[in-house]
């Protein structure tokens, strides 16, 4: 149960999937498409995905992009890529690519696995001068493969808990690597750092106007969790972001989290750069600027994620 946000506005949400309706669906699939039923009845991963949702303000949108992940091993590779190695934040992983220890799909969700481990660096690439990690993680994102503008995105996930851990959902506009951030724009979907637990974060951040004030304005909505087994590091919840010409809003299953209106924000920016199309990344970061200090039983440490949606 949610107990406290910086913004508590009602959305309406579909019903949440789980293991067993996964389970179920995909054996009726296969029993049909043994008696000569093909893909076509329920689609080759699509068994219980709603082809429309509704918005918090009443807009009907269809269904454009998905992963149930429901494969097995590595993340498919037609919809995701890596960010490999140290990327950001002084942060103490090494992001790997393609390795199972790290990152992997089974039983209809996707796991990002944080080890603490001694990791050779020997002819890695991005290894900012280091001979060895003591932390390796996973850094998924759809650039080059799918970037949207406008819509409702959901991620349902479970976290992943301890001292110094950073799992992220979050969205880069397609320019970054043109114009870099924080032109480009951020939109966090959804983050959490373990030395504030039950407590999950969305936050927007743009480039600044006036230069003198710091280069990023950003914006924050919180929401604490209560203690039980509600929370985000025992029980799955969806994330949503709700992106119009006019608003962002992040959601946590049905409460709003942060409401960011361009009437009121986009006179503090260099530019508005939400009206253009964004990508997605998927990670978990540990330590770092935000992260802070590790605990010695923080890893392993999994961030489980049942599916991502995105509806226009």
């Amino acid at each position: 149960m949610i107990v406290a946000s910086h913004d508590t506005n009602a959305g309406r949400f579909p019903e949440k999937g789980n293991r067993m309706k996964k389970e179920i669906f995909a054996i009726v699939a296969a029993a049909l498409v043994s008696i000569g039923f093909g893909a076509s009845l329920f689609g080759a991963d699509n068994a219980d995905v709603p082809e429309t949702v509704s918005t918090s303000d009443g807009r009907v949108l269809n269904l454009t992009w998905h992963d149930e992940f429901n494969g097995e091993g590595l993340p498919d590779e037609t919809q995701w890529s890596y960010e490999v190695g140290f990327v950001r934040n002084s942060e103490e992983q090494y992001y790997t690519k393609g390795r199972l220890e790290n990152i992997f799909q089974k039983d209809g969700f996707l796991t990002i696995r944080t080890l603490k481990e001694e990791y050779d660096l020997t002819g890695k690439p991005n290894a900012k001068g280091r001979a060895k990690a003591e932390y390796t993680s996973a850094a998924i994102e759809t650039l080059g493969k799918a970037s949207w503008q406008y819509g409702r995105i959901e991620v349902r996930a479970k976290l992943p808990k301890g001292k110094g851990i950073w799992p992220a959902i979050w969205m880069k506009g397609a320019n970054n690597n043109q114009v870099g951030w924080p032109r480009c724009g951020e939109i966090d979907i959804m983050e959490y750092v373990g030395h504030k637990p039950r407590t999950t974060h969305g936050t927007i951040h743009m480039q600044r106007k006036d230069a003198t004030r710091g280069k990023v304005v950003s914006r924050t909505g919180m929401i604490k969790f209560e203690d039980g087994p509600e929370k985000p590091e025992e029980s799955f919840h969806v994330y949503a972001l709700e992106w119009t010409k006019d608003y962002l809003k992040i959601f946590v299953d049905d409460q709003l989290e942060l409401d960011f209106q361009r009437a009121e924000e986009e006179p503090k920016a260099e530019s508005w750069p939400f009206d253009q199309p964004c990508f997605m990344i998927l990670n978990t970061a540990i330590g770092g600027s935000w992260g802070g200090s590790i605990g010695a039983d923080t890893c392993p440490a999994e961030f489980v994620i049942d599916y991502v949606r995105v509806y226009q």
